[in-house]
């Protein structure tokens, strides 16, 4: 499956001159790798490709920087900025091509003084320059100069056509997967420049090399976050008007002999938020109630969204549904079941499995009945096998798991690795490695390391983008078993959710929609509301101000006065204070304040 690429140029110098930036293609040993280069005016903002054989870049008194690749572009309120990779480490390598994660990103404006702005653009332009910077150091950004990390391998078997294998790499990705595609989107357009336009996928890699009785070979995981609906936990929920779903990812373990890229087996994996129109606000709860809008055409979003998994996948597709069948959860997962019975799609089955109703109590050995369920569709869906020099073990994934709990997290994730683990042996057994009929993962000590942590890793990187913290029930995924320190992590982690969601998710909304283009700048038309703060002389910061005067003056009475009469007229000033801004939560927490769902 090797295919001919036009290659991702893998250095640059980037020359900063005060009315010029040069970015010159160079080699991993600090040659020149082409003689062409992007020139970009910081006055007129025009980008063109010129060549040294026809004008050198002029680097006297130029600052000049190593950079890894091209983010792209934004504009801001004092002009577009240039964003470039300034840090990179490689951290594996898929079917012969190294893959690089961004450690460090920079915002370069191209004018070198806010001094033209008033004093709220000056604001402005620190906000949103402040928004790029939060995105850009999430943990989970990678690339591949070579190879196009977007699309499951599968995938790119049966689409790599010589018209496709023609094709840049930022033309060949898959835009849902494409992170800057939006910022890249005027480099693109420069005529001679898709070289120097690097796709960055966002979500998890890790690769194990693992030894399987005499044979070497490498575990690989990849997760594919979305770009289509993509927020944060709580603000971004259920489908869009597209039928695109929050927290789309899609998951592929990868199985392929050390130092052999003709031989492969893949499997891939599907999660989402539940697929229909739902909220879930945060309103300083410790679980918002869901909703859903009795107006809302429930079976056109399901439908929708099943029509395009259908076109982008094909095959059948199971809907692991992980919800609680009782509570607040079954208001959105019991609907879930109803419009998967109305729409009756042949091509999709609803599979119910109240995940907390049976492994509660640590009883995490009953998931071997939610295995034994789908045990038909794990041997029917199959997994993608390829050899050029074995065709025999050919073949295709011919269905999809898709998982969901409320987060498409943490119960997911767990059940996911299960999944992945009942497949494992059959990709194994196809590339020769083992018998699957007598093989288990568990009784290979290098094997059952490397896929705990690969799975665990994926799941903790994952929630970290989505919810802000690692994945809670991580000790199972990462140890086999459920552990009271495992339980007392997911303690802390629950709590911290608690705090972020509620009073830091709104920014990490605003980061995103900015940074995917979801919000442009328009400088005749800036944010009102940036600068507002819960201390505002309005009835949220006058309640927030009467209960820190309350409590005050409760612990004054108590410590200096011992007046219980004045103590409990404070403390119930206090509780009247409290009670207001709980009923009032969705008017205390941190909103998004760019771009109103």
């Amino acid at each position: 499956m090797q295919m001919q690429n036009i290659d991702v140029f893998e250095r640059y110098n980037l020359y900063i001159l005060p009315e010029k930036f040069f970015i010159e293609p160079r080699d991993r040993d600090g040659g020149l790798a082409s003689t062409r280069y992007i020139e970009i005016d910081r006055i007129s903002t025009n980008i063109r490709v010129r060549d040294q054989n026809e004008e050198r870049i002029r680097v006297a008194d130029a600052e000049i920087k190593l950079i890894y690749g091209v983010v792209g572009t934004i504009q801001l309120v004092a002009g577009p900025s240039l964003i470039v990779i300034n840090r990179a480490k490689q951290v594996g390598s898929i079917m012969g091509h190294d893959v690089w994660q961004m450690e460090g990103a920079e915002v370069i404006p191209y004018r070198r003084t806010t001094a033209h702005l008033t004093d709220k653009q000056a604001l402005h332009e620190r906000h949103f320059q402040d928004l790029l910077t939060l995105v850009l150091l999430q943990p989970g950004f990678y690339f591949c100069y070579s190879f196009d990390l977007t699309r499951s391998l599968q995938w790119l078997s049966e689409n790599a056509n010589p018209e496709f294998r023609k094709l840049s790499l930022i033309e060949r990705a898959d835009p849902r997967f494409v992170w800057n595609g939006y910022l890249l989107s005027q480099l693109r357009s420069i005529r001679d420049a898709v070289q120097f336009c690097l796709p960055l996928m966002h979500g998890f890699y890790g690769s194990r090399r693992v030894r399987i009785g005499g044979h070497i070979c490498w575990l690989t995981l990849i997760s594919r976050r979305s770009i289509q609906s993509a927020g944060v936990r709580f603000h971004k929920r259920g489908v869009n008007a597209e039928g695109q779903p929050a927290n789309f990812v899609e998951t592929e373990q990868i199985v392929h002999p050390d130092g052999d890229t003709n031989a492969l087996a893949s499997f891939v994996q599907l999660r989402g938020s539940i697929p229909l129109f739902w909220s879930q606000k945060p309103n300083l709860r410790w679980q918002p109630c869901p909703m859903l809008k009795p107006a809302d055409d429930q079976l056109q979003a399901y439908v929708k969204h099943f029509e395009s998994q259908r076109q982008l996948y094909g095959g059948n597709h199971v809907i692991v549904n992980l919800v609680n069948q009782k509570g607040r959860e079954n208001k959105v997962g019991g609907e879930l079941e109803r419009i998967s019975l109305q729409a009756n799609l042949q091509y999709v089955r609803h599979h119910g499995f109240d995940f907390h109703r049976e492994c509660g109590a640590m009883q995490w050995e009953r998931l071997s009945i939610l295995k034994n369920q789908l045990t038909k569709e794990i041997a029917s869906f199959g997994f993608f096998a390829t050899s050029s020099l074995n065709p025999s073990i050919n073949q295709t994934q011919l269905g999809y798991f898709r998982s969901n709990c409320m987060d498409c997290l943490d119960r997911t994730n767990v059940v996911q690795s299960m999944l992945a683990r009942a497949v494992l042996p059959l990709q194994l057994g196809a590339l020769g490695f083992v018998s699957p009929q007598s093989f288990e993962v568990v009784s290979n000590a290098d094997l059952e390391e490397a896929f705990k942590n690969l799975w665990a890793d994926n799941g903790d990187q994952c929630s970290k983008q989505y919810a802000g913290t690692g994945a809670l029930k991580s000790d199972y995924t990462r140890l086999g078993k459920r552990t009271y320190v495992g339980a007392l992590n997911d303690g802390v982690n629950a709590i911290t959710r608690y705090f972020r969601n509620n009073f830091a998710d709104g920014n990490r909304q605003d980061a995103i929609d900015l940074f995917l283009g979801n919000f442009r700048v328009d400088v005749t038309n800036l944010p009102t509301n940036f600068d507002a703060t819960l201390l505002a002389l309005n009835q949220q910061g006058v309640a927030i101000l009467a209960a820190a005067v309350a409590m005050s003056m409760t612990v004054l009475c108590i410590l200096v006065a011992e007046n219980y009469s004045a103590t409990f007229f404070w403390l119930c000033v206090f509780g009247l204070c409290m009670a207001f801004i709980v009923l009032n939560g969705e008017d205390f927490v941190n909103s998004p304040k760019l771009k109103k769902d």
